[in-house]
């Protein structure tokens, strides 16, 4: 037997799972940055431009990742995240958005801010602009409303 299989042989399914509802709910109005023809959206300039956005952080952790770095991405107990976060990149660069979206909020979850930075451009290059705005305040880049600014040090 395998390391793999020896894993996976202690792996314990769960056969009725209850999926707790998204905290997000969808909006109602069309979003702006979709535009319709037929039955079917038509993203416009701006989720493109998000689209190409996610594209080139996608392009470069895939690219200047060491292969050494993604071994661990099945450890004894849980995927390493940084190499989670790799692996969706891998799946958005394929056009699998569904198993990338996954493996961000995993990564996102353990502390990855990068992943959720993806999660941000994944949800603005769909249209959905209250989901992007959550997933950008999980990011280090925004200060969050409970902690006030520090005030500079005297010289």
């Amino acid at each position: 037997m395998t390391h793999i299989e020896e894993i996976l042989s202690r792996a314990l399914l769960v056969r009725d799972r209850t999926v707790p509802r998204d905290i997000i709910p969808p909006s109602t109005p069309p979003s702006p940055a979709l535009a319709t023809i037929g039955d079917a959206p038509v993203k416009t300039h701006t989720s493109n431009a998000a689209a190409e956005d996610l594209r080139a952080p996608c392009e470069t952790l895939v690219s200047h990742t060491p292969a050494d770095d993604v071994a661990d991405f099945v450890t004894e107990q849980l995927p390493e995240p940084r190499s989670a976060m790799i692996l969706a990149c891998v799946l958005q660069l394929t056009d699998t958005d569904d198993g990338a979206r996954f493996w961000w909020q995993y990564a996102a979850g353990a502390g990855q801010a990068a992943a959720a930075y993806c999660l941000y451009l994944h949800h603005l290059a769909l249209g959905e602009k209250d989901a992007a705005d959550w997933w950008h305040q999980q990011t280090d880049d925004v200060p969050h409303p409970d902690q006030p600014p520090q005030p500079a040090a005297p010289s």
